[in-house]
């Protein structure tokens, strides 16, 4: 790999990382603001998942055929969890030296 290359390559993976650092580090206050720990992380996250856990053997529920969209709220609250995991993983720092000396010594 020549130079402008590395550095190009060096370059656009700061930028995507300080991305996801950013995304990460603003996610951080959200979850420290009390309102958005009352809204989303116990209202949202725990509350509306227990009751929508709870419906879903309702004989009411299994009658009226709102099962379907019970299960999609669930999915929702479940993929909401999962986008907040992915940007606190894909913003951590990883500090460790980049060896550019395996890049030469792969090339030779």
């Amino acid at each position: 790999m020549d130079m402008n290359n590395q550095t190009n390559t060096a370059e656009l993976l700061t930028t995507e990382n300080e991305y996801w650092v950013e995304l990460a580090q603003a996610l951080v206050r959200l979850e420290q603001n009390s309102d958005f720990q009352k809204l989303i992380l116990q209202g949202y996250f725990k509350d509306k998942a227990a009751d929508g856990v709870s419906l879903l053997s309702s004989e009411y529920v299994r009658r009226s055929g709102v099962r379907g969209a019970l299960i999609e709220d669930l999915a929702a609250i479940s993929a909401l969890q999962e986008y907040f995991k992915y940007v606190k993983n894909m913003g951590i720092i990883d500090d460790s030296p980049i060896d550019d000396d395996e890049d030469d010594a792969s090339e030779v």
